[in-house]
């Protein structure tokens, strides 16, 4: 996505690009896997290790298909999973650290409007980025429950929920950055509504590769950039705002 608009505001997703959320993630789909059917979670391939919790993301598009997809919950059990979510979540003592380099990040962007965009619950990544001391950060937090259960990303609802909020003078340029296929394709969704719309902003998406080195070879989308530590966004920062001066 090409853009000449300049850079106004940065968005994020959460787990995995702010914070390291596998062994809290894994630990509360084993709890609730076990009570919506039944079963034991060493049953499950995808919850037996977070390595194969991983594998198992990274082979799916949002969190309804991981639960029918890799977990083989049916329709009615997903529902019922995704409404257990946020108790559980703020119930389980997992820590849930940020990933390295992210705090000097965010405050180095200080400048710029900051959003999460996640699947995961708002009150959760919340709480989180609270502990983390890093909450001051952000202007808002759009998670699964702010946008229709059948538009979550890659569906643009989240991106332009946040946007909104935001609410940044256009024309404008964001980046949003994500570890996953999924929120590459949420920008070029993002970005197709906004120009059926006539609004004058883009999205600029940016693959974090910094934790589980993927590298995207097989994604339907291509990243408009690529970094592998979390103080290279800086540097792109850097000289978008340089080429728009």
């Amino acid at each position: 996505m090409l853009t000449n608009h300049p850079l106004k505001a940065v968005f994020w997703d959460f787990d995995g690009t702010l914070a390291d959320t596998r062994e809290r993630n894994l630990n509360v789909n084993r709890r609730i896997v076990e009570e919506v059917t039944g079963r034991p979670w060493s049953e499950v391939a995808g919850l037996t290790s977070v390595e194969a919790y991983v594998a198992a993301w990274n082979h799916v598009s949002n969190w309804q298909q991981l639960y029918t997809k890799s977990f083989g919950l049916t329709e009615e059990q997903c529902a019922t999973a995704g409404q257990r979510w946020a108790a559980f979540q703020l119930n389980d003592t997992t820590p849930v650290p940020l990933l390295a380099e992210i705090e000097d990040t965010l405050k180095r962007l200080r400048k710029f409007p900051q959003a999460v965009v996640s699947q995961n619950e708002r009150a959760t990544i919340a709480q989180i980025l609270k502990e983390n001391h890093v909450d001051h950060y952000f202007t808002a937090i759009v998670g699964y429950a702010e946008v229709p259960l059948d538009r979550q990303k890659p569906a643009p609802d989240g991106l332009l929920r946040a946007l909104d909020i935001v609410g940044i003078e256009e024309p404008a340029t964001a980046l949003y950055i994500g570890d996953h296929e999924t929120d590459i394709l949420c920008s070029v969704n993002t970005n197709r509504d906004l120009v059926a719309m006539g609004r004058d902003c883009r999205f600029l998406s940016v693959a974090a590769f910094y934790l589980n080195g993927n590298r995207g070879s097989e994604w339907s989308a291509t990243p408009d950039y690529r970094v592998y530590r979390p103080r290279e966004i800086n540097q792109l920062v850097d000289r978008l705002c340089v080429r728009n001066i």
